[in-house]
């Protein structure tokens, strides 16, 4: 399922002829259109980079992907306790890999049998959630790369995530929502949904982000037993008469359960006014929030573009000639 953020940073990227009426009001940064309001924002910090390449040492983008079935970046890639360490899963060469300051450190490969893979997720425990969205399937593993089971029925899946040891959350749009699964197969439910809600979770339910246009976004929780939703806090961006909220994501949890997120802001032209980072407590309270300069991407289907490390960073992605660049932005 597109995402509407990644369809506005698009646009800006792709856009056509300027209009001379902004250009006292707009200039392009990392080959983005900023507002004024947007000129201090602050950039990423480069956390690692990692050579495209066919070698475990590498990963693999749209040079080694022969069969077209990557995005040109590596599918997917999450933090880790250690703050200088990343898994990335380079699917073009069947492994999920674990990188330590740019140097591979553990390489789990992944079998042939099960076929492209599009996300992955941990449980604490040590077993690993493999999704194919191809085929449909969710293949179970340990950090062996040994098949434990297999998961039918996840055709055209976004991402899962481990909700508990034995409990994922599935993005399932051919479900109509998110689906509660068993790491045994047993299905435990079905939160009927729109892409507002995500599939991060705590004790309070699962967590969505409505940000898709209006000048009011919600952070909102969908407690687990109940179709009802809560409102947890209001963002409201009335600043400019023209400006909407056109898309956001939530990214995770850091190690205390605060919970990240981000919030897009755009005239009609596609120029953008806000890209900020919130880090809040369950009850909604803001703990701090910054504005943030992206570097564009072409790889708008990935499982997710920014992710809540354990430390209070966030950490995103970047593709530049033969490297892949992992960044991250500090909410310390």
């Amino acid at each position: 399922m597109l995402k509407k953020t990644v369809l506005v940073l698009f646009a800006v990227l792709m856009g056509g002829v300027l209009a001379d009426a902004h250009e006292e009001e707009f200039k392009l940064i990392n080959h983005l259109r900023y507002y004024k309001t947007m000129y201090d924002a602050h950039e990423a910090d480069e956390l690692m980079r990692i050579p495209y390449g066919l070698k475990p040492e590498n990963v693999g983008g749209e040079d080694q992907d022969s069969k077209k079935e990557c995005q040109g970046v590596p599918m997917a890639f999450r933090p880790t306790e250690n703050s200088d360490e990343v898994w990335i899963l380079d699917s073009i060469n069947r492994g999920l890999k674990l990188f330590k300051s740019g140097k591979l450190l553990k390489h789990i490969k992944i079998k042939q049998e099960m076929g492209f893979i599009s996300d992955f997720a941990f449980n604490k425990k040590g077993k690993i959630a493999l999704l194919n969205q191809n085929v449909g399937n969710v293949y179970i593993i340990n950090d062996n790369g040994n098949l434990i089971k297999n998961i039918s029925g996840f055709q055209c899946a976004n991402s899962l995530e481990f909700v508990s040891e034995n409990t994922l959350l599935i993005d399932s749009p051919l479900s109509h929502g998110k689906v509660k699964l068993s790491i045994d197969g047993d299905l435990l439910g079905v939160y009927e949904s729109d892409q507002t809600l995500s599939v991060y979770s705590s004790e309070k339910g699962v967590w969505g982000l409505d940000c898709y246009g209006g000048q009011v976004a919600k952070l909102f929780v969908r407690p687990n037993n109940g179709k009802t939703i809560k409102v947890i806090v209001e963002f409201p961006y009335k600043d400019y008469e023209d400006v909407e909220y056109k898309g956001g994501n939530i990214y995770g949890f850091d190690k205390d359960g605060n919970i990240y997120f981000g919030l897009v802001a755009c005239n009609p032209e596609g120029i953008i006014y806000r890209d900020r980072i919130y880090k809040c407590n369950q009850n909604g309270e803001v703990l701090k929030e910054i504005d943030v300069l992206s570097k564009p991407f072409m790889s708008p289907n990935l499982p997710r573009h920014r992710v809540a490390c354990p430390d209070g960073r966030v950490l995103t992605f970047h593709s530049f000639e033969d490297n892949y660049y992992l960044y991250t932005y500090s909410m310390k």
